[in-house]
Order: C-alpha cells, then sequence, then structure tokens
C-alpha cells in the first residue's frame, strides 16, 4: 500500500474514531485532539475549500497558497503545535437582508480558513452524535428541506392548535463566550485544542476605519466555523432544555423544528405557545441571546382550527420560516375521494421581491458582460432547487418569467438599437439550457401527512 493510500485512509478513520466514541457514550469528555491535526488534515481542509471565495486582507487565494503548499502547511503545522499560531484580522463585508438591515460578514484569510476547516471536522464529530432531531441547520446530511419536511409533519399532527414562529435578534453575533467556554469544556478537556478553538473565537476583525478590534461576543458569521459553535450553544441552551419542558409541561405533545437561529414550535392551544413564549424569552435572556419581537409570533394552526376557520368564512393566519409561507387551504384525495386541510408553502413574499430586485441591479449594472446569462442561469436554477417544491409551482413560474423580462429589458438597452425581439431572445435562452420551470419535489405527502386512511375516511 502507498503512502499516499495510507494518508487518505488515515485521515478519515481518526475522525471517525472520535465520532464512534462520541456515539458510543454520550458523556465521554476528549482529552487529546491536538494529534488529529497534522500535515494530512491540513492538505486535505486545503483542497476541500472553494478558491473562488473572497479572499481575506492578505490578499492570497487558493492558486497562490497552492504554489508553495508543502512549506507553507509545514509552516501552519508547526506555528499551531507552538501555540504560536494567530489568525490575521478578518475584513467585513455586509450584505442586506429582507427586512432591510445589513448582515455583516467576516471574511478570513485563506490560511485562517484553512486552521477553521479543520478544527470544525474534529468539533463536528464530537457533537454530532449528540445533536437532537429536531435540530437541522449545518448538519450533515440535513438541511432546510428535512426541517420543512418534519414542521409538515408537526403541523399535520391531531395535537397541533398552534405554532409559535421565533427568531433570534442578532444571534451569531451576541453568543457570550464565557458561558459557550464552560459547555465546550463539559466535552473537550484538551487545553491546547480548547485554546485553539477560543484564538479563532477571538480572531479579531477590521473596523469601518482599518483596525484590528479583537472580537469579544459572539461568533461572527462567515467563518466556517460559526455554524456548529453557534449549534453547540443552542443546543444546551435551547433544544435540551425544551425537551424537559416539554416533556414535564405537555407531557410530550408540543414540538420544535430548529435551523440554526430560527425555530418554529407547534402546540395544542394558542395559550400554551403565548405561555412557552414567556418562559422562552427569560431561558434565553439568561444566556444573553434575544428573541426578536418583530420576526416573533404566535398564532392558531392545525387542521381543526383551519375548518373552524373556513365555517366562519375568516381567513387563516399564516407564518413564514426558512423562505417559506405556510398557509392552510383544501386538498382533495382522489383515491379515498374525501377533501382535507393542509398547510401548503408558497415562497415568502418578502424574499421573492428582494431576490428579484438584487437580480435587476446586477442585470443593470453587468449586462455588457459576455458571461451575464450564464451567472443568471445558475443564480435561477439555484432558486428554482430551492423552491420547487409542493404547491409552490406559480411562484417559481413567475419568478423565472420575471427574470427573462429583466434579461430582456436590460440586454436590449445595451446600445440605442435593439439586440433582438422576443422570439429570437427565446431562442438564445433555448440554446443555453435556461431553468424552467421543473416537476414540483413531492416534499410533503399529504394524505398520509393528514392521516387519513380508507378506515379514516369511512
Amino acid at each position: 500500500m502507498s503512502t499516499q493510500h495510507r494518508d487518505l485512509i488515515g485521515l478519515p478513520t481518526k475522525l471517525d474514531r472520535i465520532e464512534g466514541r462520541s456515539r458510543r457514550d454520550p458523556k465521554t469528555v476528549f482529552n487529546n485532539l491536538g494529534h488529529v491535526i497534522d500535515k494530512d488534515m491540513l492538505r486535505s481542509c486545503f483542497y476541500d475549500l472553494d478558491g473562488s471565495k473572497a479572499v481575506g486582507i492578505d490578499g492570497v487565494t487558493k492558486n497562490q497558497y497552492k504554489k508553495d503548499l508543502e512549506i507553507n502547511l509545514d509552516k501552519l503545522l508547526l506555528s499551531i503545535r507552538r501555540g504560536s499560531y494567530h489568525p490575521k484580522p478578518s475584513r467585513i463585508h455586509e450584505i442586506s437582508k429582507t427586512d432591510g438591515t445589513m448582515r455583516p460578514l467576516a471574511i478570513a484569510c485563506f490560511e485562517d480558513k484553512i486552521v477553521q476547516e479543520a478544527v470544525k471536522q474534529i468539533v463536528e464529530k464530537i457533537y454530532e452524535p449528540i445533536f437532537l432531531d429536531c435540530s437541522h441547520g449545518f448538519r450533515p446530511k440535513r438541511g432546510c428541506q428535512t426541517a420543512l419536511v418534519a414542521l409538515n409533519r408537526h403541523l399535520m399532527d391531531k395535537d397541533c392548535g398552534a405554532v409559535l414562529e421565533i427568531d433570534l435578534r442578532k444571534y451569531f453575533n451576541t453568543i457570550p463566550h464565557e458561558p459557550l467556554i464552560k459547555m465546550l469544556k463539559e466535552k473537550i478537556s484538551d487545553e491546547r485544542f480548547l485554546h485553539l478553538i477560543i484564538k479563532l473565537l477571538k480572531a479579531p476583525t477590521l473596523n469601518k476605519i482599518g483596525i484590528p478590534v479583537r472580537n469579544e461576543i459572539g461568533s461572527p458569521q462567515g467563518s466556517i466555523l460559526s455554524p456548529v459553535i453557534a449549534n453547540i450553544y443552542l443546543h444546551h441552551v435551547l433544544d435540551l432544555w425544551f425537551v424537559q419542558w416539554n416533556n414535564r409541561q405537555y407531557g410530550g405533545s408540543g414540538s420544535m423544528v430548529r435551523y440554526a437561529d430560527d425555530a418554529a414550535f407547534t402546540f395544542r392551544s394558542l395559550a400554551a405557545a403565548e405561555r412557552f413564549r414567556q418562559q422562552l424569552t427569560d431561558r434565553l435572556s439568561q444566556f444573553g441571546i434575544a428573541i426578536h419581537e418583530g420576526k416573533t409570533k404566535s398564532l392558531v394552526s392545525g387542521s381543526r382550527e383551519a375548518q373552524n376557520y373556513a365555517k366562519r368564512e375568516e381567513r387563516m393566519p399564516t407564518f413564514t420560516f426558512l423562505g417559506f409561507m405556510h398557509v392552510w387551504g383544501k386538498s382533495w384525495n382522489k383515491k379515498l375521494g374525501i377533501m382535507f386541510w393542509r398547510v401548503k408553502r408558497r415562497t415568502c413574499p418578502k424574499r421573492f421581491r428582494q431576490k428579484l430586485a438584487e437580480l435587476k441591479a446586477y442585470i443593470r449594472k453587468n449586462r455588457h458582460h459576455k458571461a451575464l446569462l450564464v451567472k443568471i442561469k445558475s443564480v435561477v436554477q439555484g432558486y428554482v432547487n430551492y423552491f420547487a417544491i409542493n404547491d409552490n409551482s406559480r411562484r417559481v413560474a413567475q419568478f423565472i418569467l420575471e427574470v427573462k423580462h429583466l434579461l430582456f429589458k436590460w440586454l436590449n438597452r445595451r446600445s440605442q438599437r435593439k439586440s433582438f425581439n422576443w422570439k429570437a431572445f427565446g431562442a438564445i435562452l433555448k440554446k443555453i439550457d435556461f431553468p424552467k420551470c421543473p416537476r414540483l419535489r413531492n416534499l410533503f405527502f399529504t394524505s398520509k401527512a393528514a392521516g387519513l386512511s380508507p378506515a379514516v375516511c369511512r
């Protein structure tokens, strides 16, 4: 067996061994993790990183770092083992959110991203086996779709009478370091490895006048390590606490689905949801986290309530979760010959308008670039891949059509003379295989989710 082949086998084995220990005994405390970070792991992390991402303050790209890769990795590994490694300051780039505010993203230097990736892989293997099923954000084989499927199951449950949707105010940037470090020490006793995590947490960022400022609170978004850190904190503060509270107060009839700092809870009644909201607010405040009141609301939900609203000829209240507006509507089961109420999803109107506004600005600015159509095609395809699910065909088709009109308008404004008519433009889009509204993915088996069966229907 070649050395290279042994290296490829050895690295996953170390990480898998960590995960196996944590899975077999959730109370395991890891006291020797430093040996996992070796040159082979750093090299693997280097190749895992996306070289097209924005560069840090040193301007070094992946290709530039690769020119002296072995020398650079030797120096990096030596500095980590000696304890002399210190991450360079990250620059801050702000992006707009749907509510009009700005989200600051920390862009680290490429070498620091290698270290972040290495630490993330180790920490993830320790905590992944002990995270609860209600957590879906930034976890292997989980994501927005698994969260939506889980929420659909809870909403269609016979015990569901209300839903509480919460959003945490600037969660990533407000995680207190002191309680977080105490939580990490419950699973990690390796002081050197802990110190490395703390260095990455407290890595400085450049302020508005370009002066490095040490980070004393939060785990800035944009950092590779931030998602798993955020999950660890909420695992202790929210997930475990909710399970105990739910079993004690409601005999396990409530439910929670969490994707990072967005969460939705279901309860038997609106009164129960309101009571829990107050207790949740108090709980989170004890750990330095605040609920975004403007994005947090409790409302009636469930098939029984939908029927009651229909009898009164009133509109059922809606809520938004993970970019989808959830509404209750009628559905027909042809096989059983019965009508039933179920929750349906539409693209959130704010998300829809914001994405179109972003594309309009981009197309207008870059209408002379030859690669414009290829770029817009990839953006639209990503949008379709996410939003093309049950009951959302009209909104997806509308989005594609709106983007086509934007392209047609601004490409024809590159000069005083029009470049093409609508028929010729359609031929160009067909040539590059521009996305069409696809067959929707059936994430939610509606009849089963509604608890329907021939016996029930009779």
